[in-house]
């Protein structure tokens, strides 16, 4: 059996409240064989301090390291950095306001020490967010994919591969190769960032257990954000048009539909670029006869318009009523 090392990469920015309970279920680790690499992003308040603090009690096999930025670069910058730093035959990304299960590592680790030939592990998560608890996946047994077109199903139309950049065990092999880092200077980079790793994932395991805890907190990136930020969702999805994988546009255009959509409603008003963007995607769809596809943009694009689904009946049902006026 294969003994594969394990890098936890956390990157830590501005969270004094949450980051000794992230840390603590790191220490509660029972894997063996893996280090902690703690990227302090130039933080301003007292959250290395407490690293430090809680690392210096610390009495176990876990190796932590803390790597300094000289300025705050963001968490894409911090990821890589921690990435580059790395020493492990996988990575493992942790967010610093989340949490894990004692047994995270462990589980999906075990997966790769008995077939180092699988890439990737991800385990099932659940978002905690005002009291409320939701799982990111629902699969009551584990999936293996054995191939690139298996690995492909269950991202585009199973959905079981969500889009994130943490609780993955990811190859550090695999993201040297083909440079798939996050992208600096922008956020919501997680989708862009599993776009280019599904170019290349073969082989994947997914796990049913709950390894991760995802913290919706107040003055987070998904809650504190802007509408400058929001178009960073703009440029991404421009970015995956362009960058579509050839002999795959169809299955792209079609796969990706959803978190467009999504998205376009909700910021397009924010966000006015986002009409050039959905007229690029319905360009593409027409190119690649993605009809349906084509279809839902269409409609998208209306319901954005009139705000909502009921004001667009009223205002149809206006310009009947104008038009009938005279008979």
């Amino acid at each position: 059996m294969t003994h594969n090392k394990v890098s936890v990469i956390v990157p830590v920015y501005q969270v004094s409240a949450y980051v000794e309970r992230c840390l603590r279920s790191v220490m509660a680790q029972t894997y063996p064989d893996m280090e902690c690499i703690i990227v302090d992003d130039a933080t301003k308040d007292d959250s290395i301090e407490k690293c430090e603090r809680l690392i210096r009690r610390y009495d176990g096999a876990i190796r932590f390291r803390i790597l300094h930025h000289d300025r705050n670069r963001g968490l894409s910058a911090a990821r890589n950095t921690g990435t580059e730093a790395a020493v492990g035959d996988y990575l493992y990304y942790l967010d610093s306001d989340d949490y894990l299960s004692p047994d995270c590592i462990a589980r999906l680790a075990a997966v790769v020490n008995e077939d180092d030939g699988i890439e990737m592990v991800q385990g099932n998560g659940v978002m905690k967010s005002d009291g409320a608890e939701s799982f990111l996946y629902r699969a009551d047994h584990p999936i293996l994919t054995r191939n690139y077109e298996e690995t492909r199903r269950a991202f585009f139309q199973d959905r079981y591969i969500y889009i994130s950049v943490w609780n993955k065990l990811i190859k550090k092999s695999l993201i040297e190769e083909h440079r798939i880092y996050c992208r600096e200077g922008m956020v919501f980079e997680d989708l862009l960032w599993v776009f280019y790793l599904m170019k290349h994932l073969k082989r994947t395991y997914l796990c049913e257990a709950v390894t991760y805890y995802w913290c919706i907190r107040p003055g987070s990136i998904m809650t504190a954000a802007k509408a400058e930020t929001f178009r960073c969702y703009a440029l991404i999805f421009d970015e995956i048009l362009q960058h579509a994988t050839a002999g795959r546009e169809r299955e792209e255009l079609d796969g990706y539909l959803y978190y467009f959509v999504k998205r376009y409603i909700s910021y397009v008003k924010l966000v006015p670029t986002f009409k050039e963007t959905i007229r690029r995607y319905r360009a593409k769809a027409r190119q690649y006869h993605c009809w349906k596809t084509f279809m839902v943009l269409s409609a998208a694009s209306i319901v954005a318009r009139f705000g909502n689904p009921s004001r667009l009946l009223e205002r149809m049902n206006a310009i009947r009523w104008k038009l009938t006026k005279g008979k």
